[in-house]
């Protein structure tokens, strides 16, 4: 079988056991998240785990452990073309995809 032209990114993501409260239950959990970069300081982190993990009767109150690991992502050629978004070789912002009206 031929092997198939990968498009690759190392990213530096940021693992985190964050310490949950159910509201409804009133019972305690951990979560898991990765999410995207590293944090500076714990409120920042806090604050992106927050965004992830909270829904209506799911708190985040604390972060028990946290481990930064390099990762490397890919996905197919052909993956990459279908789901990637075009963007202005200068500027690097987003190309406005041009509809045509029948």
């Amino acid at each position: 079988m031929a092997r198939k032209p990968m498009v690759t990114r190392t990213f530096q993501t940021t693992k985190v056991n964050v310490l949950c409260m159910d509201t409804v239950s009133c019972e305690a959990l951990n979560k898991s998240v990765t999410l995207a970069g590293t944090y500076k300081n714990e409120d920042k982190l806090m604050k992106a785990v927050k965004s992830v993990v909270e829904v209506d009767n799911i708190k985040a109150v604390e972060i028990v452990d946290t481990k930064v690991e390099d990762i490397l992502y890919g996905m197919t050629e052909q993956d990459f073309i279908t789901n990637a978004v075009k963007l202005d070789p200068e500027t690097r912002k987003e190309i406005a995809e041009e509809t045509t009206e029948e």
